[in-house]
């Protein structure tokens, strides 16, 4: 019962590769993740927003405007409004026409 069990180490090419495959996956998520929030700021800027900062996406939906069948994306965001000293909240939509709406809350700092 003292049979030694003979254990085949993991190459240091294998250690390389899982390295270098964390590295891009974080490098990709961070790149979407501030594409995300460009594209919000591009929308904010669209609805009057001038001076703002931290902006948040938590997430992004595709939507349906049943009334005119009209598609398209609904961003959850939060950012803060220096113009106003306001820490806002909510969504913003924008369609495929390019018509953009706002349902924030906005409180003061």
């Amino acid at each position: 019962m003292s049979e030694k069990i003979e254990v085949r180490p993991i190459p240091k090419k294998t250690f390389i590769i899982i390295g270098i495959l964390i590295v891009a996956g974080i490098l990709f998520f961070y790149l979407v993740s501030m594409g995300k929030a460009t594209k919000a700021s591009k929308i904010l800027v669209q609805l009057g927003y001038e001076n703002f900062s931290n902006v948040k996406v938590y997430a992004t939906q595709e939507f349906l405007r049943e009334d005119i069948n009209i598609k398209g994306m609904r961003y959850t965001v939060s950012f803060n409004d220096n113009q106003n000293n306001q820490e806002c909240k909510g969504f913003i939509l924008k369609d495929y026409k390019g018509n953009v709406e706002k349902d924030l809350l906005c409180n003061n700092k």
